[in-house]
């Protein structure tokens, strides 16, 4: 979310209630700090990590003439779309998310562990991964066709604490589904779903992966540019 100058922003510290879920569908919750506001959306600092992408719903204070319904309620509540996630050294996650309105994506009920990207995320989702990450994909039998489990060696095209983008030429995947990740050459070892899949410029597809037993090692994460300002 760019900042648009033509729109009133205000530097607001403001509690919010936070309600999300985890990619495996796990519900939780946090009592977190809103920093700045504008028409558009928001910028907050979050204990959880978050992903670009995912569907928040945050209930706050937020003044009246910032918001779009229920004016005159003590409390606004109102779900969101992340659009930047950055890490911070004391262990947080500054997000900026742009407003969605009262009610969640169309054709999702509720809190969703969808990720919604727009146009153009998929060559812009994080960090270019350090030459030479591979990982070995495992498929294992019983979401493969036939029942026969499949492997492919993939190379990491971006990498994230918790996500990857890889290029897959052979595996049999959809979205959805969990595919056990190892690194080769090295220790790093888990479970992963995929979220997304996008074609790249060659044709071929690109699945985003999401890491369900947490973040890769500090070692195999470049660290990423500094996000534009939410607002």
């Amino acid at each position: 979310m760019q900042e648009r100058r033509h729109q009133r922003r205000l530097t607001i510290k403001l509690p919010a209630r936070i309600q999300a879920r985890e990619a495996d569908g796990t519900a939780w919750e946090e009592i977190a700090r809103c920093e700045d506001v504008s028409l558009s959306g928001l910028r907050l600092q979050l204990a959880h990590a978050v992903q670009r992408g995912q569907v928040l719903r945050i209930t706050l204070p937020l003044p009246p003439s910032f918001r779009q319904y229920d004016i005159t309620d003590s409390s606004y509540r109102v779900y969101v779309l992340a659009r930047h996630a950055r890490p911070l050294p004391n262990g947080a996650t500054a997000v900026g998310a742009v407003f969605l309105g009262r009610h969640p994506p169309r054709g999702t009920e509720g809190l969703t562990n969808e990720l919604f990207l727009f146009k153009g995320d998929a060559a812009a989702t994080g960090p270019t991964a350090p030459p030479g990450t591979t990982f070995l994909l495992r498929l294992d039998a019983e979401q493969a066709p036939g029942g026969v489990a499949r492997e492919e060696r993939v190379q990491a095209e971006q990498l994230a604490q918790r996500g990857a983008i890889v290029k897959a030429t052979t595996l049999p995947v959809a979205k959805g589904v969990l595919l056990s990740v190892s690194e080769v050459g090295g220790d790093f070892e888990g479970r992963a779903e995929v979220r997304t899949i996008a074609i790249g410029p060659d044709g071929q597809p690109r699945l985003h992966l999401f890491f369900l037993d947490g973040p890769l090692p500090e070692r195999l994460v470049p660290s990423p540019p500094a996000p534009p300002e939410a607002g």
